[in-house]
C-alpha cells in the first residue's frame, strides 16, 4: 500500500521559521534594534552611534527581501532606507546643530522603526 503525501498546510496553520527569510529577516531585526538604539542619543552618543551603524548594516543585509511585499507596506526597503540615511546624517548633523539633528535622527529612527514593524514579510519566501 503506498503511502500518499500529508497534504500542504496553509499559511494560518504553518508557523513562521528564522529560515524561511533567512538573512533578510536578521537585517530587519537589526535596523529595528539600531533604529532603537539610535534614540538612546541623549543618554548616550555612543550607543547612538552604535545604533546608526547597527541600522545601516541591518539595512544592507535586509536588501534582498526589498521586493518581498509586506503585510500593511509594499515599499518598506525604500522607506527603511531613506529614514536609515535620515538617522546617519541626523547623527552627524547633531554634532553642530543638536537640537535640529536629534529632530531628524528620531524622525528617521521612528520610520525605521515603522517600515521595520510594517514592512517585515508574512509569508515565507518560495
Amino acid at each position: 500500500m503506498a503511502k500518499m503525501a500529508p497534504p500542504p498546510s496553509t499559511s494560518t496553520s504553518r508557523h513562521l521559521k528564522l529560515e524561511d527569510h533567512g538573512p533578510a529577516l536578521v537585517g530587519q531585526v537589526a535596523a529595528g534594534v539600531g533604529a532603537a538604539l539610535a534614540l538612546l542619543g541623549p543618554f548616550s552618543d555612543v550607543l547612538s552611534g552604535i545604533g546608526v551603524a547597527v541600522l545601516i548594516i541591518g539595512v544592507v543585509l535586509s536588501a534582498p527581501a526589498g521586493g518581498q511585499p509586506g503585510p500593511v507596506l509594499v515599499e518598506w526597503w525604500s522607506i527603511l532606507a531613506i529614514a536609515a540615511l535620515a538617522v546617519l546624517i541626523g547623527f552627524g548633523l547633531g554634532f553642530w546643530l543638536p537640537a535640529l539633528g536629534g529632530v531628524v535622527l528620531t524622525v528617521g529612527a521612528v520610520a525605521s522603526l515603522a517600515a521595520v514593524f510594517f514592512g517585515t514579510p508574512a509569508e515565507p519566501q518560495a
